[in-house]
């Protein structure tokens, strides 16, 4: 991070919606590269390994006769899916790209350093994760304003671009070109500060050696001339440098104009020999920039260095104004001082520089929300702020079986206040797609279009009545880039930038730029579109589960309440065994069709964030112990044997909601059994940690192959599709369960060896607390 620099999500982007579904102490915590957290010795404060935590896919719809079909409802419709997918895309794309990217918190502690951070630093991600950035990447002098620049994004100033020095592992120092950002929380209120940046040590050292070199030689020649009375020696350098060399005597009337001058400003060398220096600034920098020469003539130094003094600013002959870096330097001539100049035309470079800074604050935008008109017109807004005077995006739909496509207008900006109502008259204008408008050609045919110079002609020809034309009048449209809204190989829309300053010409580097803005916008405007769609199937599918859900529960208790009166009126004589059979096989399944009701509604409650949780401290030893009451007639069924062992003997109370934890223990315990082989052992085992408490359920079954673990807690995953014994929610509610009461659950397991999963609890601070929570 520097002064004027630092941060850019992903992430971006997605980034910015993990924030809001993995809570902040691990989600940005990273593992040394080549380790998974299956095999990472990576710790966490309460010494368990990281997990990689799968996420949730979604609950089906009303069909579950089939297997394959509750696969492919289950990935189709989860939003958790998605969520999970965006998480790696961006971490993969940290990991793997070229630019810096490093992450603070609102007190300045790094929480994530990705592997070109690493290569720049020769720290590793894990030597920094946690640390103050000021402690130990920064150069003394930069420390306060780097500081002071912080607490300006953290206040919600962002984002900017500057360039300053980062201290490496082994004391060097690498020159960073930095763009900052930050993202806001729910409330508002900055969360993180993200920076990234380009190292470009080696480029402004070879600038700085090459620049010093030329002027030396200048120097060097210049005087050889004054001893020598002849300019031959000199001559040779200045021709061929491609940087513009000017020298001016003390009255800044120039005196030398090279050949990378005449190509820099457009003027040939004799228009301009003999004129003021005036002649290639700026009106506004005139008077001060010949005080500065007056100054420099007076000072002790013969040469003041590129990078020494603020960015200047040239004028070419065609008027336009440039961006420049400049040295100077001065030696006496027969008795004349004479100062000479060597500058340099940076336009290309702030050019890129700015480009990187509107795409970073486009990203940005882009990953704060699914809603693609709120995003759209965001991103209209940041348009005008660094490639058009008046941007308007237009969204096509689709309409129905018949498939007309009609031109939304979604969003409209403009940079200048007064005439943002004209902007708005403009968005507002119904368009006749059988007639030529400015984004007609774009929308025909999918092709990009740059119209450096707009004639009068072509808004006569685009005008759709008077009323029309005169709006395009007022706007001063001189140039317009349009470009496509494409994703998939379909055609979204497109993306209408317009120029009303005679300075700004559109050419082919603002076509490219606005081209891949076009290209993220595209992307965002489809995946909120499927976002939409998901949304929609979801709360479909939740309808019809619960309208399901009621009918059979009303089923099955008229089926609980036959049975009940036909297992009381059934005699009790041998000859009524089977009839009572048939009776209790009844019961058993309606019991099972019960559960399985109650697991889908459970499941859908953890997906829409309602599961309810009623904590207080609970002593854990009597839950165990419930629990193997509970399951002791499925272990003798199996011949197996259940220990249960307390370290310590004893346990500390837990925060927990006391017939919640009973359910994660009945399907933690429950899969065990159902899993280890007759005559098997089943371990229960509990230990207190210093904030919580751990509870491990061991069994000596067939174990889980490693390429089945991360799919364990998923929904409606099971290893074996042969097994009917159930659908597979029971881990996954459990995992729900533990996470929304604070704790963690995980599983260990080694082929032919069994498996081992555990759970946390938080320790009780207050024994006699509770409190009432929901998700």
């Amino acid at each position: 991070m520097s002064p004027r620099g630092g941060f850019s999500p992903p992430s971006a982007g997605l980034i910015f919606r993990l924030r809001k579904e993995i809570p902040e102490a691990a989600c940005l915590l990273p593992l040394p590269r080549g380790e998974t957290p299956a095999n990472s010795n990576v710790e966490c404060s309460c010494g368990f390994q990281p997990l990689r935590l799968a996420p949730v896919r979604a609950v089906m719809s009303e069909s579950e006769k089939s297997r394959s079909t509750r696969r492919r409802a289950s990935k189709q419709g989860a939003s958790a899916e998605t969520a999970k997918l965006e998480y790696e895309l961006v971490s993969a794309v940290l990991d793997t790209m070229a630019a810096l990217v490093v992450v603070l918190d609102r007190r300045g502690r790094i929480v994530r350093f990705n592997p070109a951070c690493e290569r720049a630093t020769g720290y590793l991600a894990v030597e920094v994760i946690g640390r103050l950035l000021w402690d130990f990447l920064l150069v003394p002098e930069e420390i306060e304003p780097v500081k002071e620049v912080f607490g300006e994004l953290r206040a919600g100033r962002f984002p900017n671009a500057f360039e300053n020095y980062w201290v490496a592992k082994d004391g060097s120092h690498r020159r960073i070109a930095w763009s900052n950002t930050a993202i806001a929380g729910e409330d508002g209120s900055v969360r993180y500060v993200i920076g990234t940046g380009i190292d470009i040590t080696e480029q402004r050292d070879a600038e700085t050696r090459a620049r010093e070199l030329l002027a030396e030689q200048i120097a060097n020649a210049a005087r050889e001339a004054a001893a020598r009375a002849s300019e031959s020696r000199i001559s040779g350098i200045v021709s061929v440098a491609v940087d513009a060399i000017i020298s001016v005597n003390e009255a800044q009337q120039i005196t030398l104009f090279n050949s990378g001058a005449e190509k820099i400003f457009g003027y040939a060398a004799e228009e301009v020999l003999g004129k003021p220096l005036d002649i290639l600034i700026p009106d506004g920098q005139r008077g001060v920039h010949r005080r500065h020469v007056a100054t420099f003539g007076d000072l002790p130094v013969v040469a003041r260095r590129m990078g020494e003094r603020r960015e200047i600013a040239g004028l070419r002959k065609s008027g336009e104004a440039f961006p420049a870096e400049a040295s100077i330097s001065k030696v006496e001539v027969g008795g004349e001082r004479i100062f000479t100049v060597v500058l340099r035309d940076i336009t290309e470079r702030k050019r890129h520089e700015e480009a990187q800074e509107f795409l970073s604050e486009v990203g940005s935008v882009l990953a704060e929300s699914l809603d693609f008109e709120t995003t759209l017109r965001a991103v209209a807004d940041v348009t005008v702020r660094y490639l058009a005077d008046c941007c308007v995006i237009d969204v096509m739909e689709e309409d129905g079986a018949v498939a007309r496509l009609a031109v939304a207008r979604l969003a409209v900006a403009h940079s200048d206040p007064a005439r943002r109502q004209l902007a708005e008259e403009l968005r507002a204008f119904p368009l006749d797609r059988a007639r030529p408008h400015l984004a007609w050609n774009v929308l025909r045919t999918g092709e990009s279009e740059l119209v450096p110079e707009v004639p009068e002609s072509m808004l006569l020809q685009v005008a759709q009545c008077d009323e029309h034309l005169r709006i395009l009048r007022e706007l001063a449209i001189r140039s317009i880039v349009v470009v496509p809204l494409r994703a998939r190989g379909r055609l979204l829309g497109t993306i209408l930038c317009i120029s009303s300053r005679p300075s700004r010409r559109y050419g082919p580097h603002d076509l490219a730029l606005a081209e891949e803005l076009a290209r993220r916008a595209a992307l965002a405007v489809d995946n909120a579109r499927l976002y939409r769609s998901a949304q929609a199937a979801i709360r479909a599918r939740n309808e019809v589960l619960g309208v399901v859900s009621h009918d059979l529960g009303n089923s099955l208790q008229a089926i609980f309440m036959a049975t009940n009166s036909l297992s009381v009126t059934l005699p009790r004589e041998e000859g009524a065994a089977r009839p009572r059979y048939y009776v209790e096989a009844i019961q058993q399944s309606a019991q099972l069709m019960q559960r399985l009701i109650h697991d889908l509604l459970e499941a859908r409650r953890l997906e829409e964030g309602r599961l309810t949780i009623r904590r207080q401290a609970q002593p854990l030893t009597p839950l165990v112990a419930e629990t193997c009451k509970v399951l002791e007639p499925l272990v003798r069924m199996k011949s197996l044997r259940c220990e249960c062992d307390i370290l310590g003997g004893s346990l500390p109370p837990v925060y927990a909601d006391r017939e919640r934890i009973l359910q994660v223990l009945a399907n933690v315990v429950g899969n065990a059994i159902k899993h280890t082989p007759q005559g098997g052992t089943v371990t229960i085992r509990a230990e207190a940690r210093p904030d919580e408490v751990l509870v491990s359920v061991a069994d000596t079954g067939p174990g889980i192959p490693a390429e089945h673990l991360p799919h364990v807690f998923e929904r409606f995953w099971r290893a074996d599709d042969s097994d009917r014994r159930g659908v597979g929610l029971g881990l996954a509610i459990a995992k729900g369960i533990v996470e929304a009461h604070g704790g963690r659950i995980g599983v260990e397991s080694t082929v032919g060896r069994g498996s081992t999963f555990y759970f946390t609890l938080p320790i009780a601070d207050d024994p006699n607390g509770s409190g009432n929570s929901s998700r």
